[in-house]
């Protein structure tokens, strides 16, 4: 009896922190992954170390959210069953010092990946916010 095939998951900013860390987590779990990140806050070495620790390969591609036709062709040229979206910009001081970089990669990003999902028919949508907390709590823990 053939097992059923695992969804391939798009993992945007996957060379990041949180998101090779997700990226050894859809391996481990025999999900296919493709990795789309510009490398502005990461490095391709965490593309090797997640091959490294799954001993599983994955389809890194170097672009861009906001590069609509890259985005276009990725999703023709590949299966994607869902996207799980961590190339969001967060580092709260760089935002208030330039907040158009931020409106740019954060809004105009975003809504590139969601029109070409759309266009591809991907209906599945992981977004991570922001890996930032603002603010003190009034109380510790959070309620």
């Amino acid at each position: 009896m053939n097992e059923p095939v695992k969804p391939t998951i798009l993992v945007t900013g996957g060379a990041g922190y949180i998101g090779s860390h997700m990226c050894v987590e859809l391996l481990q779990a025999g999900y296919d992954v493709i990795v789309l990140d510009n490398l502005s806050n990461s490095s391709p070495a965490s593309i090797r170390a997640v091959e490294t620790i799954t001993q599983r390969s994955l389809h890194f591609i170097e672009g861009d959210i906001r590069n609509r036709e890259q985005l276009d062709r990725l999703f023709a040229e590949h299966r994607i069953d869902a996207v799980i979206h961590f190339a969001g910009l967060k580092a709260v001081g760089e935002s208030l010092a330039q907040p158009l970089k931020y409106y740019d990669n954060n809004v105009h990003g975003t809504l590139s990946l969601i029109e070409a999902m759309h266009g591809a028919d991907v209906k599945t949508l992981v977004f991570s916010s922001s890996a930032t907390v603002y603010g003190m709590p009034e109380t510790i823990p959070i309620p």
